[in-house]
């Protein structure tokens, strides 16, 4: 299993396809509704298997720590420990985003 990372904003539709196939309380999921990250100026890292959204990270000025949405198939693979060190490196997620 090899895990793409990628310094941008997801397109849409694949927010969306992670949100729903996560499971979990509603008010922690907010925080990772596409629109709510468009207008946010939070840092966001996307991770990949091949070319499926597998998670999400995002770091907001101000927060000690970063907030994850990870497929519960990919939990507990040191994915988040990844994504917690780029995001303290990444610049700010790009305003274009492109579905592919």
């Amino acid at each position: 299993m090899k895990i793409a990372l990628h310094n941008e904003l997801p397109c849409e539709a694949h927010v969306r396809q992670l949100i729903d196939a996560l499971t979990g309380p509603a008010s922690a999921l907010q925080a990772f509704e596409y629109e709510t990250l468009r207008g946010s100026s939070s840092r966001i890292l996307a991770a990949y298997d091949r070319d499926r959204l597998i998670g999400l990270g995002k770091w907001d000025e101000g927060c000690s720590e970063p907030e994850f949405a990870i497929l519960p198939a990919y939990r507990n693979r040191e994915i988040e420990t990844y994504m917690s060190k780029l995001l303290n490196a990444a610049p700010r997620k790009t305003a274009a985003t492109v579905c592919g």
